[in-house]
């Protein structure tokens, strides 16, 4: 805007003056309160010992709620008035008014309207629930001093009470504002030697001289409407016939809990949906995104009201009921059943709650994509994909090619998909042309974008500002235009796009999600082990039978809701806050021995014991257990082993100074530091490792911001040298040996038994770190004797193959990849897996595989990690092409811990395949039908294949369905197809 800096600043000025005078203060509100930890019920809290509350007056202790109340009278003075009221009280609070939740005051939501023609003498109670806080909320990064808290507590009291007050609201000023700040705000982005820009600015220099901001109040008011009129002309403007075409909706996104516990979510849950209430009651046009069905269930449970008022809105068409998913889950860290119960869960709560079937995955904040996902949304009917996180990766990445796109995911499943640029997003009118002009990575075959507005990652959602710029910009003359309406019109505007994406959606940003909080991590992964393995014995008892135990199906399904909630992108990748992780791993043990009560309930347990003799195997192939051949969905007496064919051995070689480690599968040698430097199988003498392995490597990891998020590239720079003194010891028995490490790390003790068993085809590393690092990153190297560009990396339900080499700018921004429970690398004749338990981050240096163990992080939670640390890997040797190898087997025996019970399991196996790459995943209880089970079976090699299954005697019909149990087929069990990569979903009837 070239106008000179005379006038540029004078406009400058009228901007900035206006909204001053939006509000005049009448009077103030004098204030009560109490405090509590507790929620209450508004009923209950108005019945609370409230004491008086004086300007300057500091409360409110960690994690302290304060309930304050007031009492206003319409004065005479303000009768037919527009009155509004705020408290300064808090930072963030929920309003009643005569008893009905009515908004929120926040940062971005300042003024309640209380009547828009008050009448003097009536009276209104207002009581408002605070937060105090909880001290500093710290996403950044940087250095921490030696001895320096980087999370802070707070004081004793952390709130100071300001003045409180009510007064009235100037509607003819701020409608006039709104056109002259619309078009202000255009103006700055639109050509400076256009038309249009020197006919705003005519018609905003001409404002200026007739505003008078320096009269009394009446006359200031009617100036300010009087120049308003001559901005109408220029709002009157419409656009040409190929402007810009924007969805535009209202949306607040709203973490399930991160820098604040999930009891402050709850509250603000209730905050963003009064003010969105309000809005709607305000505007006819208006219309908000309703996602997220953990938060409408706490509005449901701790808000009826404000619940039936959303319910209502429903029913209008004011709320566009959309999410699809339960939670809006982290998709690298879950597996494959957990991501598609989310979308069960999620479709058939929107189904039953608001009648509407979502038909959007809607995740605009999730830490990059699966290539599963397409797959699971298209067999879970959810069409289309929306997010702006790839959109957000740093400059010197590779740029995401595209805004409008098919997704292509790795069985060949296409989802349409839409990337935007910021979700918590302010709305003016300048900002519309920024995103198609700056944000817009899309160069060819798009026409229109997203453009969700509202304040968000806390909630709040949009101010009446935004709604009323909104209004504006449906067809304002060079800006977008703008539709309100539904995300799932932009994909029906949008139902062919020219390109095509294929693969994992890889976000080159937040890379130490995939490692911060390993408690937490390994508590998603033993969870969803135990719950496999009780859904699977419930089927038994169901097909056999038997007496279910008590409440089952409501046990079962609670403990799977406490589970998909802790995979929410904040607290699965390790980005909240201590309390937040806290409470996940507590909930996660609760989910363990919620499963291992269920079992006990069937006679089963984890131990083998005098009562237990029998091994029971829940997987779709044989294993060993305890020297015993289980077959697969079968059992086995596990007190009578077999004996091996060769002897398991442990001897230290003197001449060598090396450890021998030898059973009938592997001959091990290890080093007097406890570095594994030879892998051979017996009776061969191909060498399987390249150099040291299992050598552990620590890093210093600063991050220049987004501490628990990031794992910067340069840390591969700062090798932090350990301390080679290792104490070893040697155990053996007659089904295990173990050479028995202690060293330290840094300022931490590590414990390792290096364990081959007389089953084990792999050496396992059994650890236990007391981790006491700040801002190291501890990974284990495994350097394998095989030459391959790709290492395959294990997703839910198959793998992706990702380089090994940095040629090209996306192999550079792959130096920290997912992986689920095993990496490998194959040169075809030969290659290497390093499984694991429970670790997700990875990296493969051309040969070398590097599995990220610990990060230890100091913000948002300064001692993530800290303390005592378990979890196994293993080093997995195999021959032939990774298509014809074991190592998904392998991986699994290394998750799913044995189950015993007291005697033969006489159902026999309930369904099997004759192919080796055909995997059962899941046998449980038939949501849709009580003489049901479901069957989840999916292709785990990349190649089409066509099996036979063996059914049960049991089964008397196979049904093949999508993955909500719905369109149903007939199967021929005996001849099945499957796609590379493919999930079927098959229900047997009994």
């Amino acid at each position: 805007m070239n106008i000179g800096s005379q006038w540029r600043e004078r406009l400058k000025i009228w901007a900035e003056q206006l909204p001053k005078y939006y509000y005049r203060k009448n009077d103030s509100l004098p204030v009560s309160y109490f405090t509590t930890k507790e929620y209450l019920p508004f009923e209950q809290a108005a019945q609370g010992h409230y004491t008086p509350a004086p300007v300057g007056m500091k409360w409110g202790k960690k994690w302290e709620y304060g309930w304050f109340r007031t009492k206003l009278t319409v004065p005479e003075n303000l009768d037919g008035k527009w009155v509004v009221f705020t408290l300064n009280t808090a930072e963030e609070m929920l309003v009643w008014v005569n008893g009905q939740a009515v908004g929120s005051i926040d940062k971005k939501h300042c003024l309640i309207t209380l009547a828009k023609s008050a009448r003097a003498g009536d009276t209104y109670e207002i009581y408002a629930e605070c937060y105090a806080g909880h001290g500093i909320r710290n996403e950044g990064a940087g250095p921490v001093g030696f001895g320096e808290s980087s999370v802070p507590e707070p004081p004793e009291q952390q709130v100071t009470v300001g003045e409180s007050h009510f007064g009235v609201w100037n509607e003819p000023l701020f409608q006039a504002a709104m056109d002259y700040l619309t078009l202000y705000s255009l103006v700055q982005k639109l050509p400076e030697k256009s038309l249009r820009a020197m006919k705003i600015i005519e018609g905003l220099k001409k404002f200026t001289y007739i505003a008078d901001f320096e009269l009394p109040e009446e006359a200031m008011t009617a100036s300010v409407v009087e120049a308003g009129k001559l901005l109408k002309p220029l709002m009157d403007c419409k656009n040409g016939s190929t402007m810009p075409e924007y969805t535009v909706f209202g949306q607040s996104h709203l973490d399930l809990s991160w820098l604040w516990p999930v009891e402050e979510t709850m509250r603000k849950a209730a905050r963003t949906y009064t003010n969105q209430l309000a809005l709607m009651d305000e505007y006819d046009n208006y219309h908000f995104l309703l996602c997220e069905p953990p938060i409408l269930e706490w509005l449901k449970e701790l808000y009826p009201e404000v619940y039936q008022r959303v319910l209502a809105k429903v029913r209008e068409g004011k709320f566009y009921p959309e999410g699809a998913v339960w939670a809006e889950c982290d998709t690298n860290i879950p597996s494959g059943e957990s991501i598609i119960r989310q979308f069960v869960r999620g479709k058939r709560w929107f189904r039953a709650e608001m009648g509407v079937d979502s038909q959007m995955a809607w995740m605009p904040d999730t830490f990059g994509f699966s290539a599963v996902l397409p797959q699971i949304m298209k067999k879970c009917q959810v069409p289309y994909f929306a997010t702006q996180k790839m959109i957000r990766q740093p400059p010197e990445c590779q740029a995401f090619p595209y805004n409008i796109f098919w997704w292509e995911g790795m069985d060949g499943s296409r989802v349409l998909a839409h990337t935007f640029k910021k979700n918590n997003a302010n709305f003016q009118s300048g900002d519309l042309i920024v995103r198609w002009e700056e944000d817009r990575v899309q160069q060819e075959n798009i026409d229109g974008l997203m453009f969700p507005f509202g304040f968000g990652d806390g909630g709040g959602g949009p101010t009446r500002e935004m709604v009323e710029a909104a209004s504006r910009c449906a067809d304002l003359e060079g800006a977008p235009r703008c539709r309100m309406e539904s995300p799932v019109k932009y994909f029906e505007r949008h139902a062919d796009p020219a390109d095509t994406f294929s693969g994992e959606l890889y976000l080159a940003w937040h890379r130490g999600t995939l490692t911060s909080q390993a408690k937490t991590k390994q508590g998603i992964r033993q969870a969803e082990n135990t719950l496999r393995q009780v859904e699977y014995f419930l089927s038994r008892y169901l097909l056999s039978g038997k007496e279910m135990p008590d409440n089952w199906q409501r046990r079962l399904d609670d403990l799977w809701k406490k589970l998909l909630f802790q995979q929410f992108h904040d607290i699965a990748t390790g980005t909240s806050i201590a309390r937040v992780h806290e409470r996940a791993e507590k909930e996660l043990h609760e989910v363990r021995e919620g499963c291992m009560t269920l079992l006990q309930a069937m006679g089963l347990g984890a131990e083998l014991s005098d009562n237990r003799r029998f091994a029971y195997n829940c997987l779709s192939f044989p294993r060993r257990i305890r020297g015993v051949t289980v077959p697969a969905q079968g059992s086995a007496l596990a007190d009578a082993p077999d004996l091996p064919k060769q002897p398991l051995r442990l001897s230290y070689l003197e001449q060598e100074h090396q450890y021998e480690l030898s059973n009938q599968y592997l001959v091990c040698r290890l080093n007097e530091h406890g570095e594994l430097v030879s892998v051979k199988k017996q009776g061969s003498e191909t060498e399987y490792l390249k150099g040291v392995g299992n050598r552990l490597l620590m890093f210093k990891d600063v991050n220049t911001w987004y501490d628990a998020w990031e794992l910067g590239s340069m840390y591969e720079n700062l090798p932090v040298p350990l301390d080679d003194n290792v104490a070893v010891s040697m155990t053996r028995d007659a089904s295990r040996a173990a050479l028995e490490i202690r060293r330290s790390i840094g300022a931490s003790v590590m414990r390792q038994a290096i364990v081959l068993t007389a089953d084990a085809a792999f050496i396992a590393f059994e650890t236990e770190i007391d981790w006491q690092e700040r801002h190291k990153l501890l990974k284990v190297a495994f350097p394998v004797h095989a030459y391959a560009k790709e290492a395959i990396h294990e997703i839910q339900f198959g793998y992706v193959k990702r380089p090994t080499h940095r040629s090209y700018q996306t192999d550079k921004d792959r130096f920290e990849v997912c992986n689920h429970r095993y990496t490998a690398l194959t040169d075809g004749a030969h290659g290497a897996a390093v499984l694991n338990d429970g670790k997700y981050g990875v990296n493969v240096v051309e040969n070398e595989i590097r599995l990220t163990l610990l990060k230890s992080a100091m913000m948002p939670d300064e001692h993530a990690d800290q303390g005592m640390q378990k979890f196994t890997y293993a080093f997995y040797p195999f021959d032939g092409a990774f298509q014809d190898a074991d190592v998904p087997e392998k991986a699994a025996e290394l998750n799913e811990p044995p189950v015993f019970g007291s005697a033969p399991d006489e159902l026999g196996a309930i369904f099997l395949t004759d192919a080796r790459n055909i995997l059962v995943d899941t046998i449980k209880p038939a949501d849709t039908a009580n003489n049901a089970l479901l069957v989840r079976v999916y292709e785990c090699m990349g190649k089409q294949t066509d099996c036979a299954f063996t059914v049960n005697p049991k089964i008397r019909s196979v049904v093949e369905t999508d993955m909500l149990e719905e369109k149903p087929k007939a199967a021929d069990a005996s001849h099945v197809h499957f796609g590379s990569f493919e999930i079927k979903t098959f229900l047997l009837y009994f």
